[in-house]
């Protein structure tokens, strides 16, 4: 389902508007990639990009098929929190994908490694990743990503990697994340167009995805881009809690904890927070 719209985006900082064509057009015009976006459906609106991927794939959306929205009024980032995407700011994408089961943990290498990149590329940025799969930027963040798939079985019948990316939102202006969440417009000055982001991204995806199916490691590139190594660290998973040092991550992602008795704990997932102000 395709959408008209001319997006005036804002420069918070010099009052300077930029006027962008961010539709499923324009984004056909000038995509360069094999799969990833050449099935596009755009919403001006949507509850949730996630949500309705998951409709699409269930109904059988090839993949690389991707669900972008302008706004999105019920985004929901990792642990069930909320993902601010006003409309006309950011970049609220959810991108389909059949994977094999031992691929799948390592989406999260794919996807945070395809955000850093295209930050660097387009924006001129350095961003980093908090294990497992938050961008910073100056320790603030700027891209949450999120992974869910489907099994049937034992089958793996698709995966989905979400994306919010906040391009030119003003978060100075959100109170409840001001302090700890920032933009590409904040942190550059001047707005910056969503197009050239979305592009980027989509082409390093692909790209770091065929290395994936080609099973080429990425854990080598993804840790140079890690912040949390080095660190002493708190890892909430569920009810149990582990303190120790993050000092490596391993092939398939998981993070390599040395524990306080000096014994080691591979963690697979949770939520880490630094122990001390070390940013």
């Amino acid at each position: 389902m395709f959408f008209l719209s001319i997006i005036a985006l804002v420069d918070m900082m010099k009052g300077e508007p930029i006027t962008e064509d961010f539709t499923s057009e324009s984004i056909a015009r000038a995509l360069r990639t094999r799969f990833i976006g050449r099935n596009l459906l755009f919403y001006p609106s949507v509850p949730s990009t996630m949500e309705e991927a998951h409709r699409v794939a269930r109904e059988g959306a090839a993949e690389g098929t991707v669900v972008l929205a302008d706004e999105q009024t019920s985004g929901k980032g990792r642990f069930g929190r909320v993902w601010h995407t006003p409309k006309g700011t950011s970049i609220a994408a959810s991108v389909i994908l059949r994977p094999s089961l031992k691929e799948l943990p390592r989406l999260n290498m794919v996807a945070s490694l395809a955000v850093v990149k295209s930050i660097e590329k387009v924006a001129g940025l350095k961003a980093r990743v908090k294990w497992p799969n938050d961008v910073l930027i100056g320790g603030k963040k700027v891209c949450g990503i999120l992974v869910d798939s489907s099994l049937r079985g034992q089958e793996l019948e698709y995966a989905i990697i979400g994306i919010g990316l906040n391009v030119n939102l003003d978060t100075r202006s959100l109170p409840d994340i001001s302090t700890i969440a920032t933009s590409l417009s904040n942190e550059m000055g001047q707005g910056i167009s969503r197009l050239k982001v979305l592009l980027s991204l989509f082409k390093e995806m692909e790209a770091l995805y065929l290395e994936l199916k080609k099973g080429k490691p990425l854990h080598k590139k993804w840790r140079s881009y890690l912040v949390t190594l080095g660190k002493e660290v708190m890892v909430k998973r569920g009810d149990t809690v582990l303190e120790g040092r993050a000092e490596n991550v391993d092939e398939g992602g998981a993070l390599l904890l040395r524990l306080p008795d000096g014994s080691m704990e591979r963690v697979v997932s949770g939520e880490v927070t630094l122990t001390l102000d070390q940013r």
